[in-house]
């Protein structure tokens, strides 16, 4: 298999993790998305990352459908509980990590236009969903203590880690006021999969 991403990317970042937490060899691509005709676009048409590329060719994107299809692919060790209370519990936070990923990465673009061009009204209600959900997630890290030592992490941890270090590459001020949630970060920076996909 062949894992077309970024190194930036929280998306593929969230896909990265899950590979190496599943043990699940893979071949990564690093594409340029600036790139007109970037590899990524013979294998999904809006050219969007992460892609993995099957054994037998086919394509499956974007990351929520690369994660599904690794847990069909290897079902052990699971990245996503099967008891049906915590596989609504673990889906839920991977949304809401999915949500800052989303919204930070409108802000990043936003804030790169010129001054006179920026939407301040929109830079102000991203940061305001982004802190919220921030919140929420290192209230959720309060229970995840001793994970840096687990076995396995789970999806919601996965995505907890992906959006967290993205909003730590591109607005780490938004990080100030949640001390608890960088030290369970720092907790995990000697975990294998965790430190082989920071981004640079």
């Amino acid at each position: 298999m062949r894992l077309y991403a970024t190194q930036t990317s929280p998306y593929a970042r969230k896909v990265r993790i899950a590979l190496l937490e599943k043990n699940i060899p893979c071949a990564l691509e690093w594409v340029d998305l600036r790139v007109a005709d970037h590899g990524a676009l013979e294998h999904n048409p809006l050219g969007k990352i992460p892609v993995l590329v099957r054994n037998d060719g086919s394509a499956v994107y974007d990351s929520a459908v690369i994660i599904q299809y690794l847990e069909i692919l290897h079902p052990e060790p699971a990245i996503i509980p099967h008891d049906p209370e915590a596989r609504i519990e673990t889906l839920r936070i991977e949304a809401l990590a999915s949500g800052i990923m989303d919204t930070t990465v409108a802000w990043v673009l936003e804030q790169r236009h010129s001054k006179d061009c920026q939407d301040a009204g929109m830079l102000q209600r991203a940061r305001g969903k982004v802190l919220a959900a921030l919140a929420v997630l290192q209230e959720e890290t309060c229970v995840w203590k001793d994970v840096a030592a687990a076995p396995v992490l789970n999806l919601a941890q996965i995505a907890t880690i992906a959006a967290v270090g993205y909003v730590d590459l591109r607005a780490p001020d938004f990080l100030l006021q949640f001390p608890d949630l960088t030290t369970w970060m720092h907790a995990l920076r000697q975990r294998p999969g965790v430190s082989a996909t920071a981004p640079q």
